[in-house]
């Protein structure tokens, strides 16, 4: 697959006549193909939630860590983690602290009476935003190429989307690589879309257990592990790897997706270990070392932020913002619960820093997605969050889960690393929340239901199956289905996830017989999924795209560039900030005149305003033919064009001359009336000259018609 424009110069003559035929140019469009995955439930919870036992304490001036760690002990606390880089920006002292037998409501009122305490606030867990599709997929990516299609049951609008085929068409070609921090679930840099594109860590060798470029991280190859403290961020759940392949997914290699920005790499910071939640701690450790790598000369550029839940941190905005100062933008998913963050604030998308944009979910056809959340001030742009198409780890191939019970069938998520089954039947025991004591007798060889809460899933099940139950179904104790894990691969038994919803209006009829069904398909590494969640990183590529064209603007100038040239819609008036959907191809080409602001730069020392017809060399060729050509429009001698043509020793010899960025093929035919059929002589893939020669063999037909393309990267 190739996204190309293509200037066509046909230069037709016979060994008689050598003449000429003029200019041509045309556009060529590219379609794209994906590999289809079954819908995947995923929601947030609405209730914010942190971890019990643990509070953030900032301290004042002048107190440093070790009279901090002092403080805490004379309260009978334990420093569960120092943030020294927070610290040292913020000239005060950040800590996590926990203490046995306490609550965190007892934590924070105990320490507000210290005196020595500046701030005391939760360690909010955060969630990964998502919403349920519709129950068929059909695979199609919709976001960068709306023609009405249907996908997953829904018709779009043609044109509906955010340009990624013009967009690339205009983008600058450059050898410098761009990075994005995906702070999420982590991310399976085995998946073979996302391998070629994972950033690694030039000063480390992997897996050998030595810090060996010293930045304080052991074996942070591909990125790091904040929730569990190790170098491997491997996803432990599937939400990560799906936003990392609608960011930077491998382009041009005849496989599933393709990402928003194909040429970013991916540097993965992993901050939960079951795959949905992540703790404040983990994202501000995940901050601090991409600011880190960024101070280290990485050219990481922003980090997406799918996630929300939970209260106003100051260590955590304070972070965000530092970040910001290094350079780097953080993009924050609005939330998936309808609200009006205007009037009921989510974090850390409400944190509004200058470093931010906090993004919306769009649907098919421009309008707002009916689970996103909004705000005319706090939100600032929408972009689409429905029915996206991108890739799931592969160790985590998609699994069809639902339970069947009389007439009635509940549609489920399988935990990851759950065994399998294409059907089992019992009677299903209500077993409260999955302590030993919980189960009945009767559970033995029938199907446990359990409560989400208290226990890990693990635990759950593996109590489920001590009691011998042959299949555990959880469901949620909030609104909503989940994404949860059983941490690694073992002898599970077939274990799913059920909604709030559903699991209650089961439990209502226990004990009763039904059926569990959970079986995978393994060929299928790509899922469908909504959410703000897979918003959000078609604006955290896009950003990469802006720093790519554009590598000397600054945070403020890069956002900018995002927020103002955006296709405003009337369904999002009055609901983002922008009233309008992200456009690729206007950050870019921002007055749409078919030159990139970049070219127009470089050649002209402005950004816009430029002509395109106009021809300031007068060499023949305009500034959009000379745009495509790759050729320099105020030097006549630089045009793509014929230079040369001989015949000698029965043969044809021409040469010709181009840019050296567009890649360029010589075709020939043998007659310009009929169906006309080219054959390819010549291709420079990738491009290494501007002057190009070919001897063509004569034969029995005289007559020769050639045509030079310049295909833009």
């Amino acid at each position: 697959m190739r996204m190309r424009i293509v200037v066509v110069l046909r230069a037709a003559f016979s060994r008689a006549s050598k003449c000429f035929s003029p200019f041509k140019f045309y556009l060529a469009a590219l379609s794209i193909c994906l590999a289809g995955g079954q819908s995947r439930i995923e929601a947030s919870p609405t209730s914010p939630a942190y971890a019990e036992g643990e509070v953030i304490v900032t301290f004042k001036e002048p107190f440093d860590f070790i009279a901090a760690k002092g403080i805490a002990a004379g309260h009978s606390l334990t420093v569960g983690q120092h943030f020294g880089p927070l610290s040292e920006w913020r000239h005060r002292q950040t800590v996590l602290l926990r203490g046995a037998g306490k609550s965190t409501e007892q934590l924070i009122g105990e320490l507000q009476r210290e005196p020595a305490v500046e701030i005391v606030e939760p360690n909010y867990i955060r969630w990964a935003d998502g919403q349920p599709p519709n129950d068929t997929s059909f695979p199609q990516l919709w976001s960068l190429n709306n023609t009405g299609q249907e996908v997953n049951g829904l018709s779009g609008t043609s044109g509906d989307d955010i340009k990624f085929l013009a967009a690339w068409g205009l983008a600058r070609p450059s050898a410098t690589n761009v990075v994005v921090g995906v702070i999420d679930t982590g991310v399976d840099y085995h998946h073979p879309d996302l391998a070629a594109n994972m950033w690694t860590n030039p000063g480390e060798i992997p897996n050998n257990g030595i810090d060996d470029d010293h930045n304080g991280y052991v074996d942070d190859y591909y990125g790091f592990d904040f929730a569990d403290n190790t170098g491997d961020p491997q996803d432990s759940g599937l939400h990560g790897t799906h936003v990392s392949g609608t960011i930077a997914a491998a382009g041009n290699n005849q496989l599933g997706v393709i990402g928003v920005n194909y040429q970013a790499k991916i540097m993965g910071l992993k901050a939960s270990n079951d795959g949905s939640s992540f703790a404040d701690t983990a994202i501000i450790a995940a901050l601090q070392y991409a600011t880190l790598m960024k101070q280290r000369g990485v050219n990481i550029v922003a980090v997406n932020a799918s996630f929300g839940g939970g209260g106003f941190d100051s260590a955590l905005s304070s972070t965000i913002q530092s970040a910001g100062n290094a350079g780097i933008i953080f993009c924050a998913a609005a939330g998936n619960n309808t609200n009006n963050n205007d009037v009921t604030p989510t974090y850390p998308a409400n944190y509004r820093l200058s470093n931010m944009i906090v993004v919306a979910a769009s649907d098919q056809n421009d309008a707002l997605a009916v689970f996103s959340n909004y705000g005319a001030t706090t939100v600032d742009l929408a972009a689409p969050g429905v029915n996206i198409l991108s890739t799931v780890p592969t160790n985590q191939p998609q699994i069809t889960a639902y339970v069947t019970h009389g007439a009635t069938n509940y549609s489920a998520n399988a935990l990851t690393y759950s065994g399998t089954t294409t059907g089992l039947s019992g009677t299903i025991y209500d077993c409260g929340l999955g302590y030993p004591t919980n189960f009945p007798s009767g559970v033995n060889s029938n199907i446990a239901l359990i409560q989400r809460g208290t226990l890990t899933f693990s635990n759950k099940v593996v109590n489920a199956k001590a009691a011998g139950a042959k299949a555990a179904i959880i469901y949620n104790n909030v609104s909503g289905n989940f994404l949860g894990t059983l941490g690694s691969p073992g002898s599970w038994i077939p274990a799913i996830s059920l909604s709030q919803t559903d699991g209650v209006a089961l439990k209502a009829t226990l004990p009763s017989a039904g059926t569990v069904v959970a079986f995978t398909n393994p060929s299928n590494i790509y899922e469908l999924l909504d959410g703000t969640s897979m918003a959000t990183p078609h604006v955290t590529a896009a950003v990469a795209f802006a720093a790519m064209n554009f590598p000397s603007e600054t945070v403020t100038q890069r956002i900018q560039r995002v927020l103002n040239n955006v296709d405003s819609r009337a369904g999002l008036s009055g609901k983002v900030r922008t009233g309008g959907r992200l456009n690729l191809q206007r950050i870019v080409d921002t007055d749409l005149n078919g030159l990139p602001d970049w070219w127009e730069q470089t050649y002209f020392g402005h950004l816009t305003g430029t002509n395109p017809n106009a021809d300031p060399d007068g060499d023949g060729a305009s500034n959009l033919q000379e745009f495509i050509a790759d050729t320099n429009p105020t030097n006549a001698a630089s045009v793509l064009r014929i230079v040369n043509k001989q015949v000698v020793s029965n043969q044809f010899n021409i040469t010709w001359t181009g840019g050296n960025q567009a890649r360029q093929h010589l075709l020939r035919a043998t007659n310009l009336s009929g169906a006309i059929s080219w054959t390819t002589l010549q291709t420079n893939e990738p491009p290494t000259l501007t002057t190009n020669t070919f001897s063509d063999a004569i034969g029995t037909n005289k007559n020769r018609y050639y045509r030079i393309e310049a295909e833009r990267p």
